[in-house]
């Protein structure tokens, strides 16, 4: 084994040992360290790694982008032979836009919502590339057809907000693409959408990038996505690149445990491998003489406290890790313990209803025409007691609405929800506080429900004061402090502000919350889709694990089918507001009998059937 050595070319994108550092008052803190990666004409590099490992660092370097108190400590960005690193801002802006592009995971980032469409691709079109309003116009017309927005003629008349959240990337998809770079850098694009839309999404990225040979970074914590869609695949820990190779390879069989750890953390519909997360919490720099995971591995020894080099496997697979001599290549599919999800003896339908939802609709006004739109349409289900209930669909289809009802937050148009066979009241404010503390709800984003001033202790004291009054302020703090070991939150984070927390952690406290008022129904919305794969999948095993010990219901809403199979009993498909199908998870997604929810299945990126995915299904 060899050190590994990478080499540019002309007119390819690399950094080469590449080094970064942020300085404040505190000092240096060092996130990048002797990174070398080199983008390549028609192929796409994918880098994944967890929050604060240094993607989006690497990729706005690459750009040469730099923030105040930035430093590059080592290395150089080498871009057809000038050095972007060290190049001024006026030189910089010669190549942004025209020949490096980037396209971000928010598109408030690259749409102006003050600007029409037609805007956006015009002035970039005649500063870029010198055309004239004209030729614009028809450029651009051209590009939205492209990437299937209807009537492109029409839609560079109108503004960003009038466009979906997957049109929206679309468009900025477009508008990155029509100037014709050479390089596209993309950070975490489609992290937001439903699944039909990110493979819609991600499939015209492929397409379009290779048929123009562009050079492309794709940046995900989605290790599946990149490697159903990616040449390449660095993985990255620490501010360092710790396994590199062809993308399918990696991901099929990892070498460094990290890269295995990660993939553990994946949900799959394809098989009842349970999920981990991975223990402990990334580390915020580089690491000085050791290996950067060797505190969260379980294959630690003495010999991983030294500086470790990236070495080559083979021509094309590199990783960072003092024992790939002993450690064989990880098979990602070989743990087949019990399944994450246990299958009960009994029947759902056998088992009484606690949650009854009977042609339940729900109907807004339109804003602006006052036109009636159907968000939720006669949808009747069964909840039994201790089940966990999956709602999966696209954006639109109505399974938050749907949830938001049974929770007392959106008033059913019709029908009648029930609970352990009486009705609910339409809103929650009209319930009795002990069918408020019966039915409890944890939102998608913890900082929307959490008290910026309060801080831990004071966001889990409330519920106790609200539902369960009897409990002195001594047993409320033991109360807490139980809770807060039983959701795996340290306890030293008691006394500590949401601000001060990881993303992880603040969905804890928010499930804590919720928990804290012994409810017999727990709804969960979209609760993991914000969060890195390792924290998901902790947050995953952390709501079945209470289910089984408390004997919890959960009716739990999500876009991923991967999620789906990993928490639910049974699940519905909801399209257009109606349930498409029904039945237990397992076999809904085995044997799926409604031609959507083989869309939604297609439409899962999958590496073994890349060719499938990247072709539509087809």
């Amino acid at each position: 084994m060899t050190t590994t050595q990478t080499t540019r070319q002309d007119g390819d994108l690399a950094a080469e040992g590449l080094s970064v550092g942020y300085r404040a008052r505190t000092g240096l803190t060092q996130v990048l360290a002797d990174v070398s990666v080199q983008l390549h004409s028609g192929r796409i590099l994918g880098l994944a790694g967890e929050s604060g490992s240094g993607k989006s660092t690497l990729a706005l370097s690459l750009l040469g982008y730099r923030v105040s108190g930035q430093e590059i400590l080592a290395g150089r960005v080498a871009f057809d032979g000038r050095d972007l690193d060290r190049a001024s801002i006026k030189e910089l802006r010669k190549v942004w836009g025209a020949r490096l592009a980037y396209l971000p995971q928010d598109t408030a980032t690259s749409l102006n919502p003050a600007l029409t469409i037609r805007r956006h691709f015009v002035e970039g079109l005649r500063r870029h590339r010198g055309l004239d309003n004209a030729a614009a116009l028809a450029r651009s017309a051209e590009w939205l057809a492209r990437v299937e927005i209807p009537e492109p003629e029409n839609a560079l008349h109108k503004y960003p907000h009038q466009f979906s959240g997957g049109q929206q990337q679309r468009i900025a998809l477009a508008l990155a693409l029509s100037v014709d770079p050479e390089v596209l850098i993309l950070d975490e694009p489609t992290t937001g959408l439903d699944v039909v839309t990110q493979a819609h999404v991600n499939r015209l990225i492929v397409t379009l990038a290779r048929d123009a040979g562009i050079a492309a970074l794709y940046v995900s914590h989605n290790l599946a996505l990149l490697a159903t869609v990616c040449d390449e695949l660095a993985i990255m820990y620490a501010g360092q690149i710790v396994e590199q190779g062809v993308a399918s390879a990696v991901y099929a069989a990892p070498r460094h445990p990290y890269t295995a750890a990660l993939i553990g953390a994946v949900p799959t519909i394809a098989s009842d491998r349970p999920l981990h997360g991975i223990p402990g919490i990334p580390r915020p720099s580089v690491p000085v003489h050791t290996c950067g995971f060797a505190e969260r591995c379980k294959f630690r020894t003495d010999a991983c406290d030294t500086d470790i080099p990236l070495v080559t496997l083979a021509e094309d697979r590199a990783a960072r890790c003092v024992r790939l001599a002993e450690l064989p290549a990880f098979d990602p599919g070989a743990d087949h313990a019990p399944a994450t999800v246990v299958d009960r003896a009994a029947p759902a339908k056998e088992l009484d209803a606690i949650l009854t939802v009977d042609n339940v609709g729900v109907v807004f006004a339109r804003p602006g025409s006052g036109e009636p739109f159907v968000a939720v349409d006669d949808v009747s289900v069964r909840v039994p007691a201790g089940r966990a209930l999956g709602i999966a669909g696209e954006s639109g289809s109505g399974k938050s609405t749907l949830l938001r009802s049974i929770a007392g937050l959106v008033r059913p148009s019709s029908g009648t929800i029930s609970y352990r066979g009486a009705a609910l009241a339409g809103t929650a404010g009209e319930r009795p506080v002990a069918l408020r503390r019966a039915i409890q709800i944890v939102f998608q984003n913890p900082d929307a429900t959490l008290n910026p001033r309060h801080t831990v202790y004071q966001s889990l004291e409330r519920p106790l004061k609200l539902f369960r009054p009897d409990i002195a302020k001594r047993g409320r703090r033991e109360a807490v402090a139980a809770m807060m070991r039983q959701v795996r939150l340290a306890p030293d984070l008691v006394d500590r502000y949401p601000r001060n927390l990881s993303g992880g952690q603040r969905q804890r406290v928010a499930i804590a919350r919720a928990l804290l008022a012994e409810p017999e129904v727990l709804l969960c919305d979209e609760v993991t889709s914000a969060l890195d794969v390792s924290v998901q999948a902790s947050i995953l095993e952390l709501l079945v694990g209470l289910q089984a010990e408390r004997d919890l219901t959960v009716v739990f809403v999500t876009h991923d089918l991967g999620v789906l199979r990993a928490v639910a009993d049974e699940a519905i498909i909801l399209q257009n507001g109606a349930i498409r199908e029904e039945g237990p998870t397992t076999r809904l997604l085995r044997e799926p009998s409604h031609p959507y929810t083989k869309e939604l299945i297609a439409a899962v990126p999958d590496p073994e059937r890349a060719n499938e995915f990247l072709s539509g299904g087809s």
